[in-house]
């Protein structure tokens, strides 16, 4: 198995030292984590080949070969000046070489030029070697002994290596760093599932601001320590215990208020919500918190702001749905969406909790009227058929799909003139 580099010269023009030099400096500073990865015993090069990386059963790399050329005497009969002083650069050149590193040199036999040895490739027996050639000696070296240290103390991490993608560890990282992340993937190994938030850890030097900007690193470094390149999320792969998930609330109605200390705006993690003891004749959902914020005072109305996605999130909170018989439910249930493709996604998955949730605002005389507010939603759902919607929320939701009215248009609610909006939610409670 070989990977080929192509030169940037075409085939018809000399390599020059300086040239082969700048490509293979490219190269070491393109693939330096990569090769901290893959470290091996040279193999034999092929002859034809520019520059090439010729793997062995483990998937090592070396040695690595950049071919010059292929001088031919008619090349060389259009200017014999220049093919001379070309090679002559390369017999000054290979004095230069550090061991590892050398020209190859080979016969030709030409009926005019007779007996000529050229330079045919530049061959680089390993990382070492190109290393010392192309000036990444020292960050080489560190990096190196970096790797050395982190697989003496996680022995797994030679069979999923995270170099490739952190490299920096190993080359820039200064050495406080480098002893905090093994200190916590020391700890996070020993305590698999402590359920700490990130702020309790007891790691000398390890706090959140740390932490923060290097979430993806840590979770792939841990993976690796376990002998793994994938897992879950950075929770999930520390064992660590997640911020509560909150949902924002109104409670429009003022007697409502009441059995809540007179609030009106609760923003809370999900458990507490699901304490109070509201009866809610009517819940209210819609997907802008602008428009939340605005909604006037409602009789029996309780609305959730911004749930996007989350909406199923509210199946914990037990006074939505009432006892076994659904006895004390809302019996008036809401929804007011983007007039956007994920909108619907957003409705139809709503659904899955409330079978009668009415849709308020999302159908095809709202969005053709409000033509001159459209936008572009950035990406549409992909989703063909959404079967909890009905026949005329699925007929919106196609011919946005199918840009049946322009090029994924979007309307979003808080674009709506909010005269008209009040009149719509009036007329579904009534």
């Amino acid at each position: 198995m070989a990977s080929t580099i192509s030169r940037r010269s075409s085939s018809g023009e000399l390599v020059t030292p300086k040239e082969v030099k700048q490509t293979f400096e490219r190269r070491m500073a393109e693939r330096l984590g990569a090769w901290l990865c893959r470290q091996g015993t040279p193999q034999l090069v092929p002859d034809s080949a520019e520059l090439e990386t010729v793997a062995d059963d483990q998937g090592r790399t070396w040695p690595m070969r950049f071919s010059l050329g292929a001088l031919t005497e008619a090349r060389a009969m259009k200017d014999v000046s220049a093919v001379l002083q070309w090679v002559q650069s390369w017999h000054r050149a290979q004095g230069d070489l550090p061991d590892g590193v050398q020209v190859l040199w080979e016969p030709r036999q030409w009926p005019l030029l007779g007996q000529q040895q050229v330079p045919v490739a530049v061959v680089v027996q390993d990382a070492n070697a190109l290393a010392l050639w192309t000036g990444h000696a020292k960050s080489w070296g560190q990096a190196c002994a970096r790797r050395e240290v982190f697989e003496e103390r996680f022995p797994s991490m030679r069979a999923a290596s995270p170099w490739s993608r952190y490299e920096e560890v190993a080359t820039s990282w200064g050495i406080e760093d480098v002893s905090r992340l093994m200190d916590l993937l020391a700890w996070l190994q020993k305590n698999p599932s402590s359920q700490l938030y990130l702020r309790q850890l007891p790691v000398p030097g390890i706090d959140t601001k740390w932490v923060e900007p290097r979430r993806a690193l840590i979770r792939d470094f841990l993976l690796a320590t376990q002998g793994l390149r994938a897992g879950g999320d950075f929770h999930d792969v520390c064992g660590l215990r997640r911020a509560p998930a909150t949902l924002r609330m109104r409670v429009l109605c003022p007697l409502l208020r009441q059995t809540v200390g007179g609030l009106s705006d609760i923003e809370a993690p999900i458990e507490d919500l699901a304490q109070l003891k509201l009866r809610p004749k009517t819940l209210l959902v819609v997907e802008n918190l602008a428009t939340g914020l605005a909604l006037p005072p409602m009789p029996g109305t309780v609305a959730f702001m911004k749930l996007g996605h989350a909406i199923s999130d509210r199946a914990h909170i037990p006074w939505l749905f009432g006892d076994a018989a659904g006895s004390g439910r809302p019996s008036r249930l809401l929804y007011w969406g983007d007039l956007d493709t994920h909108g619907f996604v957003i409705l139809a998955r709503a659904r899955g909790l409330f079978p009668d949730l009415q849709s308020v605002l999302m159908d095809e005389e709202t969005l053709v009227s409000g033509r001159e507010q459209w936008v572009q939603e950035a990406v549409q759902a992909k989703v063909e058929r959404l079967e909890r919607l009905s026949e005329d929320e699925h007929r919106v939701y196609s011919a946005l799909r199918a840009q049946t009215h322009g090029v994924r248009v979007r309307l979003e609610q808080e674009r709506l003139a909010w005269p008209r909006c009040l009149r719509a939610l009036q007329e579904a409670l009534e």
